[in-house]
């Protein structure tokens, strides 16, 4: 195991034994832990809308960027300690959800550490009602003095790779997307045009949505944003390609730490 793994792993393990989660004995094996994952987020409710698509995003950062990526899907809870392992997470939904008290907690604990998260509204007609308002109320909850805002055109985010006007997916329903905003960094960002739905693929290995309106360019352009946001979340705005993920992270600033506990 080299440094950075090492150092990466004790971060994780330990975070989760102060925040008393059980570290099974497969957490401390060697394994890929240069990649990056990307990971789904599983919980009580539709989570895994467009099950392809992580899969499909993985592929094309490794295709696009010299990111090493893990193609193995990876699903996690909020409550597992690989959570803690995690830099970036995806969480789509088309319905209404609510997540534990003790998840809202270590999602919270999470994102102020430096993670990121991806939310991806993926109501088929128009974006789901109920999934948007869950997240907004979900963001509500864990930062009250906190809104979702407009991420603007000329921010880092679309020209961490390629340079973007603005953003699609499956649909373009709304002309921008939206972001939580933590110590200067964007730590959470929300498209409302079915982004995973642009990288979907059914059994076959076909696309399962078509894309509207801009058909194949359009799903081109949603593979690129979703590079691009990849790129930002590993790199914040350090825009050159670099070939391994530890140099990413410490360039990112990654910063995840255990909670202090107070003396009884």
């Amino acid at each position: 195991m080299i440094p950075g793994k090492a150092q990466n792993l004790a971060v994780g393990v330990i975070m989760a034994w102060v925040l008393g989660l059980t570290v099974p004995i497969s957490a401390i094996a060697i394994g890929d832990g240069s990649k990056l994952k990307i990971a789904q987020i599983r919980y009580s409710g539709s989570w895994d809308t467009r099950k392809k698509a992580p899969l499909v995003l993985a592929q094309e950062v490794r295709f696009r960027t010299s990111i090493d990526v893990q193609l193995t899907p990876t699903v996690v809870g909020i409550t597992e300690p690989a959570f803690f392992e995690l830099p970036f997470a995806l969480l789509t939904g088309n319905s209404r959800f609510r997540l534990s008290a003790r998840e809202r907690s270590l999602l919270k604990k999470w994102l102020e550490g430096g993670g990121f998260l991806l939310v991806d509204n993926t109501g088929r007609s128009e974006p789901s009602p109920g999934f948007d308002q869950s997240i907004r109320s979900l963001i509500s909850d864990m930062f009250p003095n906190r809104t979702f805002k407009k991420i603007p055109p000329q921010h880092v985010l679309y020209r961490t790779f390629y340079v973007l006007d603005y953003p699609v997916g499956r649909v373009i329903r709304r002309p921008f997307l939206e972001g939580l905003f933590l110590d200067g960094r964007v730590a959470v960002v929300y498209s409302q045009n079915d982004l995973t739905g642009a990288m979907d693929r059914d059994r076959l290995g076909a696309w399962t949505y078509d894309v509207s309106p801009g058909g194949e360019e359009q799903r081109e352009r949603a593979k690129r944003l979703a590079t691009n946001i990849i790129q930002y979340a590993m790199c914040l705005d350090y825009k050159d390609d670099q070939v391994h993920l530890d140099h990413l992270l410490h360039k990112r600033r990654w910063k995840i730490q255990a909670p202090t506990i107070q003396a009884p």
